[in-house]
């Protein structure tokens, strides 16, 4: 509940006062996102290698292809250790942050309970539905950042989900691949890379 000094506050703030606050929030939590993009960057590398091997095996004829998927629990454990970590480094955690975090929270449930139940409706479904989550998550945090390249790359997503429909199962591993290349990689690589060229600025 505000306090009347909070609310003074807020009456008296220019529109141009506020804007100013908003934008040093996504400033803050764009800086933050391209600094940590290991997140976007590593998932996006991981689940690319393990599509392509997977891939590679089937039209090789090789067996146990499917078994590098258990390399996503394994980056799980990574990603949670790192993102533990960070979040106890964080000094500030803005609105934004907050807004992201419960972005990518939902996405992981959708993603657990796509993975559990997907395939009662085959893989071929599972897998269209991992790219339709994977296209919401980087649409929804390019928006909040206001950062095209990830509001873009998320139509990829959006774009190979629909294409897997035409194809068999094992070329969906590829439009997985392209995916997370177009959504996650690339998008990731662009945002640290702005973040770090304004950093030496």
């Amino acid at each position: 509940m505000k306090t009347t000094a909070e609310n003074e506050l807020s009456e008296n703030m220019m529109p141009e006062e506020s804007l100013q606050i908003i934008n040093a929030m996504i400033n803050t939590a764009k800086n933050k996102l391209a600094d940590d993009g290991f997140h976007l960057i590593f998932w996006g590398w991981l689940v690319t290698f393990c599509a392509l091997i997977h891939y590679v095996t089937i039209k090789l004829n090789i067996q146990g292809g499917e078994w590098v998927w258990m390399l996503m629990p394994l980056g799980g454990i990574v990603s949670g250790i790192y993102g533990y970590k960070q979040g106890k480094s964080q000094k500030v955690k803005t609105h934004i942050d907050s807004y992201i975090g419960y972005v990518w929270i939902g996405f992981i449930i959708s993603l657990f309970v796509t993975l559990f139940f997907g395939y009662a409706h085959g893989i071929k479904a599972t897998y269209f539905f991992l790219m339709l989550l994977y296209g919401m998550a980087t649409f929804v945090t390019g928006g909040i950042l206001n950062f095209k390249p990830l509001i873009y790359g998320s139509l990829f997503s959006f774009a190979f989900a629909v294409v897997s429909v035409f194809v068999g199962e094992v070329d969906q591993l590829l439009c997985i691949a392209a995916a997370l290349i177009l959504s996650y990689i690339i998008p990731g690589h662009m945002l640290r890379s702005k973040y770090k060229s304004q950093q030496h600025a």
